[in-house]
């Protein structure tokens, strides 16, 4: 799987607080020596922090490998971990507390903190990546916030379902987000599926090669009141079909 970009607009965006041409989110490029976390937009990409990454883990068709991700430094900055053979690869990244102040401008910071703060959240978010023919694409791996295929990835054709599970249970009305995972797309050229009661979506895939899937899910109040107003859950899902016949 050649290097992923996130979809500009995936998901409403910590910074903004609810602004969803803003988003910013994690998702996981697995290359032939590992696997790189990715943070951002792909027309403005920036470093994810090694610090906030909670855990980073490779599901192998044998067993489950936790994997240690490094800072690289050079030209091109990466936060990397090495893991050779197929996998399903899954992570989360803790975003920490946002607020948003009464001038307009956001500080990474509870409300605690900035009690004048007009808006407050926590951002928690997850992602996962389908890498090779023998990877356990369908398991579910226990992420609050998860997005679970019910078909093979590679050989989807035109269209994918998948199921988004909050806390481990059917989530009804969840926008599910689609792009190339490579190119800035606007809301008005972005496929997008709803969730029904079983929380299935049918998501169109536009072409075959890369692709990153999306969801959002927002909860008040913030199970940490005193410090959020709302938490905040962010999910990606990678992979790369391979059936020419996708449209």
């Amino acid at each position: 799987m050649r290097r992923i970009a996130l979809l500009a607009t995936l998901l409403a965006a910590p910074l903004a607080l609810g602004a969803p041409a803003s988003a910013h989110d994690i998702w996981l490029d697995p290359t032939g020596s590992g696997v790189q976390v990715l943070y951002g937009h792909p027309h403005e990409p920036e470093l994810p922090s090694a610090g906030k990454l909670m855990s980073l883990t490779a599901y192998e068709p044998s067993g489950t490998v936790a994997l240690k991700a490094n800072l690289e430094s050079g030209p091109a900055p990466a936060l990397r971990a090495a893991h050779h053979g197929d996998a399903l690869f899954a992570a989360s990244y803790d975003n920490g507390y946002w607020v948003r102040l009464p001038d307009g401008s956001y500080r990474n910071a509870s409300k605690r903190m900035l009690p004048q703060a007009d808006k407050s959240l926590w951002s928690v978010k997850f992602a996962k990546a389908v890498s090779g023919p023998t990877a356990p694409w369908d398991k579910v791996v226990g992420q609050p916030l998860e997005i679970v295929p019910l078909e093979e990835p590679a050989s989807a054709s035109g269209k994918i379902r998948v199921r988004v599970l909050f806390e481990g249970r059917p989530l009804n009305g969840a926008s599910v987000v689609a792009t190339d995972g490579v190119n800035f797309k606007s809301d008005a050229d972005q496929a997008r599926a709803t969730t029904d009661s079983e929380g299935v979506a049918v998501v169109s895939l536009r072409r075959s090669g890369p692709q990153v899937l999306g969801v959002s899910h927002r909860v008040t109040p913030s199970q940490t009141p005193a410090l959020a107003d709302a938490d905040s859950y962010g999910a990606t899902l990678a992979f790369t079909v391979t059936d020419p016949k996708t449209n």
